[in-house]
């Protein structure tokens, strides 16, 4: 990834990972960032040799911390004894939604930033939220999200949540970018194009302008006010030369 494409708080962001990596090797003292978004990711792993490890709390999460650590805390300790991230369960009655804005929402209304929260899983009747250790003691203590009443215990106590995704079955005439983001977002090919070229659509979490770059299966796109797709599987080849794909949608 090109340092040029990266904006103002993205090379403070890459200039910080960098810092923790060099600090870490220096003391011998693992560092770790806050929580990081798709894209931030991105760039921590771009902004140092190595691998740095990334965790968020469970395998697969949305949101990660990355971290620098000694090899025997690797070879030794699991990440989740390692990396300063604490699981929160909350419970509330099965007759009440709520949703992943109104978790949140209450967190940030303790003035917590949104950096020390990382994914926030919704299941029926109850609720797996990841933070920053220094912000659970006081994200424990909520007892109500908006009217409703909660309890919280420490940990994972139920199974975590699985993302939820809605399936499109679609035709495209290629595999280009214009035509993928069209599809996913049921818009024209000129309209899909005007998005990516004003910087609206990110391709496995890097912005992509080439409205003809190709897309490959597995490829995440993500459409600002739009939403994050998955081109899961490409099928083949109508009779009418169209090809045959699934688009997960995750909601």
């Amino acid at each position: 990834m090109a340092f040029s494409l990266l904006n103002e708080e993205e090379r403070y962001l890459s200039a910080h990972i960098a810092d923790l990596q060099r600090l870490s090797v220096k003391s011998g003292v693992p560092r770790f960032s806050a929580f990081l978004n798709e894209r931030e990711a991105v760039v921590a792993k771009n902004a140092v040799k190595g691998s740095p490890c990334f965790y968020g709390g469970y395998d697969g999460a949305a949101r990660v911390v990355c971290g620098f650590t000694e090899q025997t805390y690797a070879e030794e300790l699991s990440p989740c004894d390692v990396f300063p991230i604490v699981a929160l369960t909350f419970t509330f009655r099965a007759r009440d939604v709520l949703s992943h804005r109104d978790f949140l929402g209450a967190i940030l209304s303790l003035e917590i930033k949104r950096e020390l929260v990382g994914d926030i899983l919704i299941s029926e009747g109850y609720a797996v939220v990841f933070v920053h250790e220094t912000a659970a003691e006081l994200v424990g203590a909520l007892d109500k999200i908006g009217r409703v009443g909660v309890s919280c215990e420490r940990g994972v106590t139920r199974p975590v949540p699985q993302q939820q995704t809605q399936r499109i079955d679609t035709t495209v005439s290629s595999l280009r970018l214009d035509c993928i983001v069209s599809a996913a977002v049921n818009t024209s090919r000129e309209r899909s194009a005007s998005l990516i070229k004003s910087g609206m659509v990110n391709a496995d979490f890097s912005p992509c302008l080439n409205v003809s770059a190709e897309v490959r299966e597995n490829t995440v796109i993500s459409v600002r006010g739009s939403g994050r797709y998955r081109l899961s599987q490409i099928i083949g080849e109508t009779r009418k030369g169209r090809i045959r794909i699934v688009i997960e949608k995750y909601i």
